[in-house]
């Protein structure tokens, strides 16, 4: 069985259709009894099934029965079966949103992206976006560069800065410094430009505040909060009692945090609300952790970088339920000696539940050795997976001493992670070796995707959390490695492996490695000296199960792990001309 499913994960392998199998003779499995299903399906793995789910329809009607799906999803998934549950509407066949999920995952898991984009963050000379002028000039909507004032609009006389990540979309600034109240979105699926002016900004150069959801954009300053509806092109807004100091977003849903630690919900078109958290924190003036109390070589966004209580020194953070409405999480840290962290359950606007980080999970030697000073929320996973803080753990010392060197490869580095996940309500810490201490990293589906700092030119590998002595890792596997090369789709690339010899990088252990150093940017990284060390901060890694971003300066690239990146609606009617006329 497994032969067989190895054989139809191969990407010359023909896979037949539900339509075509219905003409078909039952296979034997298909003839097995079910309690034999259940039985093969105990020795499989994902990608296994994934491969099962898309060969014969009969396999599916039992593999996505509702006596399996919610099994394998406990067994691999933690937390995906409430996810599935929670966010599915009346008419929605939950094995299939299982299946949909699980292909999603195997795709990114395995590096085999559909397609790739190599560009720049530009205004004028851009002819992948479209500008859309869906968003009135009334409400902010930019509608030609032009307008805006104190723009330069030449390549290379101003400095964009990439800003946000979230759902296919890329948000950017092109003056972050000289122009903070200008914001563009590109999304990567529609390849639709939106551009935002903060509305009677004044020419003000501080204190905006920004963040953004799947749905929403968020730009604020002092009391005064914008939320431009990605989807619904429309411009609602806020105003809160007192200045605030940051606003967190999930879907539709804001929480807006004042100076004072006083908490407010505000859902899109609707008025805010005052949340008490009497229990979980003592209120009072918050400041905002420093970028240098984070792990080296991640530059954080200040959306998802928890605050600080001044009198009492206590990290403080926010995450909103992407499948419940009226649920919300505190996280709280506080300081040495303790270092207790806490994430209390906020429930239809009252204290629910409090977890603690136990002392089983993660000893109190472990809290003590690890230079664990900052609280930053990030998805690890589209199933309620979260990262509360990191760790760098030196190559120098273990974590478990009867460790060797036939544990784990490379024995480098080691980022410690502490999770939490808001659907099993567990925490975990795993720990990843870097290839250096300098990484721009992303943890996704228990992965890691990092790539070095140092090097403009470097691969990006991913890699499986170390499994220690009981897990030690395959040396003999041949880690693929893939690059891009043009499809002739309108600047759009595809994949192919090469081979991993003739890279020269190190990749054993890693899942898969993609060559980050496109033809198309060698020259420009080469006079820039790519042999000297980047910035730190420069380079960062995004992403979800979708795509991988990769941003080095003002160029990135997407891989798409879901469907192809999409063409621009020009050149498919161009296209849709030729055959006609062939």
């Amino acid at each position: 069985m497994k032969s067989l499913l190895t054989q139809l994960r191969h990407p010359g392998s023909a896979r037949a259709s539900s339509s075509s199998s219905r003409g078909m003779k039952l296979d034997i499995v298909s003839r097995l009894p079910f309690e034999m299903h259940v039985l093969i399906i105990a020795y499989l793995e994902p990608k296994d099934i994934d491969a099962g789910l898309s060969a014969c329809r009969y396999w599916r009607s039992v593999w996505l029965s509702d006596e399996i799906w919610p099994k394998l999803a406990r067994r691999w998934f933690p937390g995906l079966e409430d996810h599935i549950r929670n966010s599915a509407t009346g008419s929605q066949d939950l094995g299939e949103m299982f299946r949909n999920i699980l292909h999603k995952i195997q795709r990114r898991m395995s590096g085999r992206f559909a397609s790739a984009l190599h560009h720049q963050m530009c205004l004028g000379s851009d002819r992948f976006f479209t500008l859309s002028k869906d968003v009135s000039e009334r409400e902010g909507g930019v509608h030609c560069y032009d307008d805006v004032d104190d723009l330069e609009l030449d390549d290379g006389t101003y400095f964009p800065r990439f800003m946000m990540y979230n759902n296919g979309r890329i948000a950017w600034w092109p003056e972050a410094y000289v122009l903070p109240y200008f914001a563009v979105v590109d999304d990567l699926r529609t390849r639709k430009r939106r551009a935002y002016i903060f509305p009677n900004h004044r020419g003000e150069k501080q204190g905006f505040k920004t963040a953004m959801s799947g749905k929403l954009l968020l730009m604020g300053r002092g009391r005064t909060l914008h939320a431009w509806h990605l989807e619904l092109d429309r411009l609602h807004s806020t105003r809160v009692p007192e200045e605030f100091v940051r606003c967190i977003a999930e879907g539709e849903t804001v929480l807006i945090v004042t100076k004072n630690a006083e908490l407010f919900i505000w859902r899109f078109d609707r008025e805010p609300e005052h949340i008490d958290v009497t229990g979980c924190y003592i209120k009072g003036p918050l400041g905002t952790s420093h970028i240098y109390d984070f792990t080296p070589g991640q530059l954080v966004s200040s959306h998802n970088a928890g605050s600080r209580l001044v009198q009492n020194g206590m990290l403080l953070d926010f995450i909103i339920s992407p499948t419940e409405e009226n649920v919300f999480f505190v996280i709280t840290l506080t300081p040495a000696p303790k270092k207790q962290l806490r994430v209390h359950e906020i429930r239809n606007g009252v204290p629910a539940e409090t977890y603690s980080l136990d002392r089983s999970t993660c000893p109190d030697s472990t809290m003590e050795t690890l230079d664990f000073t900052n609280l930053r929320w990030e998805k690890v996973d589209s199933y309620g997976g979260y990262c509360l803080m990191q760790a760098i753990f030196p190559a120098a010392q273990s974590l478990n001493p009867a460790a060797h060197e036939t544990a784990c490869y490379p024995m480098g580095d080691s980022l410690i992670s502490v999770c939490f996940n808001i659907y099993t309500k567990s925490f975990t810490i795993p720990h990843y070796h870097h290839s250096s201490h300098r990484s721009a990293c992303q943890i996704w589906n228990d992965r890691i995707a990092a790539t070095d700092t140092d090097n403009a030119l470097g691969p990006i590998l991913s890699l499986p959390p170390c499994g220690g002595t009981e897990r030690p890792c395959d040396k003999s596997r041949l880690t693929p490695v893939y690059t891009t090369i043009p499809s002739g789709r309108g600047g759009l690339c595809r994949r192919r492996r090469v081979s991993s010899e003739k890279n020269g990088f190190e990749s054993v252990g890693a899942d898969f490695a993609l060559d980050s150093n496109p033809q198309y940017d060698r020259a420009s990284a080469e006079n820039a000296n790519a042999v000297s060390s980047l910035v730190s901060g420069v380079k960062r890694l995004v992403g979800d199960d979708d795509f991988l971003v990769l941003i080095i300066r003002q160029s990135y690239t997407v891989w798409s792990f879901g469907n192809e990146i999409a063409e621009k609606p020009l050149e498919r009617g161009r296209k849709s001309w030729r055959n006609l006329i062939r």
